[in-house]
């Protein structure tokens, strides 16, 4: 370790070059980069950087493999390579592997100390020299595919260290740093507008302009991430700073660009899932963005709003459920797209059978005409894409069949489309563990009930389909 951590902790060689003469001597040694700056040369040994660089991954492995084996010099690394690596602004790869490198060395430390180890360092006391930093960066970082690591740094971070570990101080902070990069990044969609009305008609956009747009999308989804993480750690500790940044949530969700509303809608949905009924506050900014994101022509903001409406059933609180009733038809509505179950679209309509389930076994007292809905419902089988979402269909369809629902016992044919759609799923694997026994066991019970041979069930479908769910029906 000793040699590895010299290397990692190595300062940058930099030469201030005064005159040619200086310059000329340097560029003939290799590895040095010169930059200009304010009528000067700097000049600046990148061989040593990708050095340091290298020695910094090579941590992250250690400390990925090892543990709460690696926690004995976790502190010193912490202190002497990760936390100055984030500012370390010769070298971008450098700052990016320092920024992979806190949860790693976090997630020793905490298994450290749950092993009753850690050398005397605690996973708390490491967080707070730690959490300011980071969010100390999400300000300062100019680079914008490395601020976006950054926002993975941190969200990763808070996972690790869980359950409130963000004071107010945080998470005050935090705002303010999105803040200022969601202005940035208003600027920079403005400019890039105003950069597409000048060139000619029928010019394509530059290699550099679809560059710095998949930053944008990136940066927006490591940022989304880390509100998902800290409601998830938070949960309504978080909303009264949340709410600092409504006026960008309203303008976003109702702006043209596909990729805003969908980073509105996955927050607002968080809300939605981990506040309860306190989300219901915030229902004059989340009610019409649900609605008209079922009907996004993108399939990922379908989605994104079926799932909310899910969430918003079945952990939203009461005042929710008349809303998500009366959105029953839009849900099936997904589900019946020519294209629902195309690739690009599959997502959006599993989610729609999963959230029209969690309303029915939520909300079904505000359900007008529940039975015919339910019996509607199994056509919007099978779920055998999305492993969040089937869970949640299969275990109603499950309820169904212990409750000898007519639905599932209308005529063979739906009884045997029942137990295929739980076959698929049980092949697809988007069921797993006590959830795919428990799905199977149902399968098995709606046949024998049916009295129908679960051989003969089997025997119409593929080979391959066979072997695959035979340990279940054995």
């Amino acid at each position: 370790m000793p040699p590895l951590l010299a290397l990692a902790s190595a300062k940058a060689d930099i030469q201030l070059l005064d005159d040619d003469d200086q310059i000329a001597k340097v560029q003939q040694e290799e590895g040095w980069e010169m930059v200009p700056l304010k009528g000067k040369v700097i000049g600046i040994k990148t061989s040593a950087l990708e050095d340091k660089h290298m020695a910094i991954e090579l941590i992250v492995i250690y400390a990925q493999q090892l543990e709460e084996a690696f926690a004995p010099y976790v502190l010193e690394i912490t202190e002497k390579v990760s936390l100055p690596g984030l500012s370390f602004f010769f070298h971008d790869p450098v700052r990016v592997a320092s920024a992979k490198s806190v949860p790693v060395l976090l997630n020793a430390m905490k298994k450290a100390n749950a092993a009753g180890s850690g050398g005397g360092t605690s996973l708390q006391n490491l967080w707070e020299i730690t959490a300011g930093k980071i969010l100390e960066l999400l300000s300062a970082e100019p680079a914008i595919d490395t601020l976006a690591e950054m926002y993975q740094c941190f969200y990763e971070s808070v996972e690790v260290v869980g359950k409130n570990c963000l004071t107010s101080d945080n998470m005050a902070e935090f705002i303010g740093s999105v803040k200022s990069t969601l202005e940035d990044y208003q600027t920079r969609v403005v400019q890039r507008a105003q950069d597409r009305q000048e060139t000619e008609e029928g010019e394509e956009e530059s290699e550099d302009t679809l560059f710095a747009i998949e930053d944008d999308q990136t940066l927006l989804s490591d940022m989304n991430k880390a509100f998902h993480t800290i409601f998830k750690n938070q949960e309504t500790s978080f909303l009264p700073h949340w709410q600092r940044l409504m006026p960008f949530y309203d303008a976003f969700v109702r702006g043209r660009d596909s990729t805003q509303r969908q980073w509105a809608l996955c927050i607002f949905d968080d809300v939605l899932e981990f506040c309860g009924d306190q989300s219901w506050s915030y229902q004059d900014h989340i009610r019409e963005p649900l609605a008209a994101g079922m009907r996004d022509e993108m399939p990922a903001n379908r989605q994104a709003a079926c799932y909310g409406l899910g969430v918003a059933a079945s952990k939203g609180g009461v005042n929710w459920s008349s809303f998500v009733a009366e959105s029953l038809p839009t849900l099936f509505g997904v589900c019946q797209l020519p294209q629902a179950r195309e690739d690009d679209h599959v997502f959006a309509t599993e989610n729609a059978c999963a959230s029209i389930a969690k309303i029915l076994q939520s909300n079904a007292s505000k359900v007008s005409n529940p039975q015919e809905v339910v019996n509607h419902w199994i056509s919007t089988l099978p779920v055998v894409n999305d492993e969040e979402a089937a869970p949640y269909a299969y275990m109603f369809l499950a309820q169904l069949i212990d409750q000898r629902n007519p639905a599932v016992f209308a005529s063979p044919d739906i009884t045997r489309k029942c137990f295929i759609a739980i076959v698929l799923a049980l092949e697809a694997e988007t069921l797993q563990g006590a959830t795919a026994q428990r799905a199977a066991a149902a399968g098995k019970q709606l046949l024998q009930t049916a009295g129908i041979d679960i051989g003969q069930v089997l025997s119409t479908m593929n080979p391959e389909t066979q072997r695959t769910v035979a340990s279940y029906f054995t």
